[in-house]
């Protein structure tokens, strides 16, 4: 419908160009006017059309940027439980070594998961790793763990 009807006042613009070159009379000048307003009308249809094509885009773009966004923290931030089967390997692997051993790599973890795998291991065996480590670390963590429970 809009079409047809920007169609219809683009196909009056040289008689509109024509009867500006004619000499007015009272009628000629309604005439004029008329077409000056439906110029300026199919301007403003043209620009409003011009608008909701770039409202359109936008939208699409504002979209593509969410799901973009939406993809790039599924990458950076692991689910949960990602997280929570890493930790449950960690927590294998130290269970299983010797408890000298243990505390010689769990102080070279981040205190906080040193304290998130020692949280999990059963207290015999977490107080057996904490015995052998570095006092100031092993303090550090049991600080960090006790605050946790």
């Amino acid at each position: 419908m809009a079409r047809r009807h920007l169609v219809f006042l683009l196909a009056l613009i040289p008689l509109l160009v024509a009867a500006e070159t004619t000499e007015p009379t009272a009628a000629l000048e309604t005439e004029r006017e008329d077409a000056e307003v439906a110029k300026q009308v199919l301007e403003l249809e043209v620009r409003e059309a011009a608008l909701r094509a770039l409202e359109e885009d936008l939208n699409r773009k504002i979209e593509e940027l969410k799901q973009l966004r939406q993809a790039a923290v599924n990458i950076i931030e692991p689910s949960e439980t990602a997280r929570e089967e890493q930790l449950q390997t960690l927590i294998s692997f130290y269970t299983a070594m010797k408890p000298k051993n243990a505390a010689r790599l769990l102080e070279k973890l981040p205190v906080q998961l040193a304290g998130d795998v020692l949280s999990a291991m059963n207290s015999r065996g977490a107080g057996k790793i904490l015995n052998v480590m570095n006092a100031d670390r092993a303090v550090r963590i049991s600080k960090l763990m006790a605050g946790r429970k």
